[in-house]
């Protein structure tokens, strides 16, 4: 990512500090699962911004970023279990979508403010970062379209080269040779 999203690279958080995970632990009133603990310790998110985008449209939150996207005043109105962990969401400063991570069993699940949240059967943290970090190396099959990982400006920014979400960027290049085809398909 240095190399190729270089200004997405920069935008990474240094490691969590023992006492801030301390802290965040007591806050939510229980421990984080390992994964997470392992991911905040490569990297404690990322600093806000205005294009997040780089996990597949979503930005890596900060321990702060999860706290503010929890909703523990109406959790049980929202279907929110007190063991999910916001880690990821649309935008930072205004979330309505983003991934939680399920302390309890370790799994992935997703919200928006439109639809009550679902966890992933089979998911784990690794394992979608594992499938995050695959489509950056390898192409991957798109039968029903779907966004792939590009870079724009030094960005890794995740679109549907066949329906740009994001046409003011102008300069979005899919990463893989093979999607660059499916760019305009749809215009």
């Amino acid at each position: 990512m240095r190399h190729h999203a270089p200004a997405t690279h920069a935008r990474l958080r240094p490691p969590v500090t023992a006492q801030a995970l301390e802290w965040y632990e007591r806050r939510i009133g229980m421990p984080v699962h390992d994964d997470l603990r392992a991911l905040w310790r490569l990297n404690e998110g990322s600093y806000l911004f205005t294009f997040p985008g780089f996990l597949d449209g979503y930005a890596p939150l900060s321990i702060d970023g999860s706290f503010l996207c929890n909703p523990f005043e109406a959790a049980e109105e929202r279907g929110w279990e007190r063991s999910w962990v916001p880690f990821a969401c649309n935008d930072p400063t205004d979330p309505y979508s983003g991934l939680f991570h399920d302390a309890k069993t370790g799994l992935v699940g997703h919200w928006t403010e439109a639809e009550l949240p679902q966890v992933s059967p089979g998911t784990s943290l690794g394992g979608y970062l594992k499938q995050q970090a695959d489509a950056l190396y390898k192409a991957s099959r798109r039968p029903h379209g779907g966004d792939v990982p590009g870079v724009w400006d030094g960005f890794l920014v995740w679109d549907d080269p066949g329906h740009r979400l994001h046409d003011e960027l102008e300069g979005w290049r899919p990463v893989h040779r093979e999607h660059h085809g499916d760019e305009g398909a749809a215009r």
